[in-house]
């Protein structure tokens, strides 16, 4: 590909995409991150947000790993996918977690002013496409692959604004979706053929509510993990995408008398809501700072002040007494 049509990889946090979808003009949608799959973290999840629309899975690429989870799934053809589900093929590298959060987006029933004029068009646009084509369509949006890339690591000792590529002893980690839609739960994941139909939600997760599917999706997500390594592995992450918070609690402050004190802790959280955005703000734009010339900068003052030579010599003492006590504790293990 032209370096103007190259997409780089982006960090799998919940400020990093859902600043990525405000800049596609879908500021009524966050991610947040899961650190458990138990029932209390399901139940504070789903009491926090009107509505989880669904969940994105990252986990390590192993291909023996992949080859054994796809021999015991079957997707489903292009011709059996309903005409109301999202399901792109992944084209190009790189692009799987803008592709993941799309997957989810784009089947989460939003109105097109939720959506954003800039997705509302590419859905609608798109809507009769074959997976294959909806891929290439991702990969040349120009609206998606800037606000994509936007996140991208740039290498700070190259020419401003080349995007690092990753070589091929880097480790290699994939998104999937999984998304709901019409009882059932699919998980989506576009180097597959189609998507794969997870479960059908039954009676007693319906009554569960429009986030019964979760107790499904956890089980699924779980026996992954197993496969990756189990629990206790970090080669993985989860996060959620879900409504802004603030749209829940600012309806409930609306309900709430001023005398009540209710009122004050509703006008907490959302500060705090609030104040995470700026957070999240505040932390991607150190992402995409280049710190190189504030280091040579504060070499060269060392160095004109005279204490960078000691300095030096004081980490090379370090480092060799670091390995020394390394060398006494890999002695001690082996006895």
């Amino acid at each position: 590909m032209a370096s103007g049509d190259e997409w780089c990889t982006i960090e799998s946090d919940p400020g990093v995409f859902t600043e990525l979808l405000e800049q596609l003009g879908c500021p009524r949608v966050e991610l947040q991150e899961l650190w458990s799959l138990d029932e209390d973290s399901l139940a504070q999840l789903t009491s926090s947000t009107n509505r989880v629309y669904g969940l994105i899975f990252l986990f390590q690429w192993i291909g023996e790993t992949q080859k054994e989870h796809a021999t015991t799934q079957t997707p489903l053809n292009e011709d059996d996918i309903p005409s109301n589900l999202f399901f792109a093929h992944q084209v190009t590298t790189n692009a799987c977690a803008t592709q993941a959060i799309l997957s989810v987006v784009l089947n989460a029933d939003l109105e097109e002013q939720e959506l954003g004029s800039t997705l509302a068009t590419f859905q609608s646009f798109t809507a009769s496409f074959p997976p294959n084509l909806k891929g290439v369509a991702i990969s040349s949006s120009d609206e998606i692959r800037t606000a994509h890339n936007a996140f991208g690591r740039t290498d700070a000792f190259l020419h401003e604004g080349k995007i690092h590529k990753p070589t091929g002893d880097e480790e290699a980690f994939h998104f999937v979706a999984y998304v709901p839609q019409s009882n059932v739960l699919y998980e989506l994941d576009g180097l597959q053929k189609g998507p794969i139909v997870v479960d059908t939600v039954g009676a007693e997760e319906q009554e569960a509510g429009a986030t019964g599917w979760l107790d499904i999706a956890r089980k699924a997500i779980q026996d992954r993990m197993q496969q990756l390594g189990g629990e206790g592995s970090i080669k993985f992450n989860l996060m959620a995408v879900i409504e802004d918070k603030r749209v829940l609690l600012e309806s409930q402050l609306a309900d709430t008398a001023e005398s009540d004190p209710q009122h004050d802790l509703l006008l907490s959280q959302i500060r705090m809501e609030r104040d995470k955005r700026e957070l999240w703000k505040a932390e991607n734009q150190r992402r995409r700072h280049n710190y190189v010339p504030l280091c040579v900068q504060l070499l060269e003052e060392l160095a004109r002040d005279g204490s960078l030579r000691g300095l030096i010599e004081a980490a090379k003492t370090k480092h060799v007494e670091n390995r020394r006590r390394a060398r006494e504790l890999k002695q001690k293990s082996a006895s």
